[in-house]
């Protein structure tokens, strides 16, 4: 395990969407491969005689990644060997860029990391009710002081958010404490916020307090909360996935954004945060359908999106 890169400039990948995986129908919504950078994982399922442009939640939504280990699904068993490595028109030059954007090697996965320290990044919380989704390309077009971009959390087939989305002070979607099937409600799911104070935290969305909240996305499951693993993620799990999270530092002061290159479990992607980020509270946004874009990448392509609430930062000036 490890750091590939430790430079703010190392080369990143093209933003790419993806598959979405199955789910109760009440959270989910449709998706389709990007095949400008995922050409394995299509030709993988092609060779498996199915065409997976499925609706839902990401990987471990049926089988909960529970306490025995679970039946692969359809997308882990057929592309359990296949990686998102950057596309040859990734590599553009970074000597611009102030963003610190890492590879991290982690139980023989990549991730992509972002840190943004909150003194440094304006991060926020986005979404337009009256819009049919949103596309990352769209929002990075109409504010080029956007050097981050990534989706928020789960959200549904008529393209609202899964759960609580606060911007600008104001609750647009309110908590979501039902009981359902998918990753969205895995309990203990939770919620990522940011404060008046320009302190931000990961919390139980039993434990939400919106005194002093700016903005929030919630999303299921947790993947750490006080240190803890989630109860029901177990080391070595064959449900695979991409992954997309955010995690934050003990303090409060970073904001850590994180998408996998590889397929990964959830077992995995929560100690990313804990062993490689010292975070000891992180939350999972999506799946397959994720992107995370940063300012020297490519523009997004046309399957990053649509989404119901972006993650966005800027620099403070």
């Amino acid at each position: 395990m490890g750091r590939i890169s430790t430079t703010p400039n190392a080369a990143v990948p093209a933003g790419v969407g993806g598959v979405r995986d199955r789910e109760s129908p009440s959270v989910r919504h449709t998706g389709l491969m990007d095949f400008r950078s995922a050409a394995p994982f299509a030709t993988s399922v092609a060779i498996g005689g199915v065409l997976l442009l499925v609706s839902g939640c990401s990987a471990d939504a049926d089988t909960r990644d529970a306490t025995t280990a679970p039946t692969p699904s359809a997308e882990a068993s057929t592309t359990a060997s296949s990686s998102r490595q950057p596309s040859s028109d990734a590599t553009s030059s970074q000597d611009a860029s102030a963003v610190d954007a890492q590879v991290i090697e982690h139980a023989g996965n990549r991730y992509l990391v972002v840190t943004l320290p909150l003194a440094d990044w304006d991060v926020r919380v986005d979404w337009e009710p009256e819009d049919q989704g949103t596309m990352l390309e769209d929002v990075i077009a109409a504010d080029p002081s956007i050097e981050v971009a990534t989706n928020g959390g789960i959200f549904s087939t008529d393209l609202v958010p899964g759960g609580l989305l606060v911007s600008d002070g104001d609750e647009l979607v309110p908590l979501n404490l039902n009981e359902g099937g998918g990753n969205f409600h895995l309990m203990p799911n939770g919620v990522f916020l940011i404060r008046d104070d320009a302190t931000a935290k990961v919390v139980n969305s039993l434990d939400y307090d919106p005194a002093g909240v700016d903005f929030a996305t919630q999303s299921g499951p947790a993947l750490l909360l006080d240190g803890e693993v989630h109860p029901e993620f177990n080391e070595g799990s064959t449900n695979l996935a991409f992954r997309s999270g955010v995690g934050v530092s003990p303090d409060g002061g970073t904001v850590y954004l994180a998408m996998s290159w590889t397929l990964t479990n959830f077992y995995d992607f929560a100690t990313l945060f804990s062993d490689e980020l010292s975070v000891d509270d992180a939350l999972y946004l999506d799946g397959d359908i994720s992107d995370l874009w940063v300012d020297t990448m490519d523009e997004p392509g046309p399957f990053a999106g649509p989404y119901a609430g972006i993650i966005t930062a800027r620099p403070r000036s």
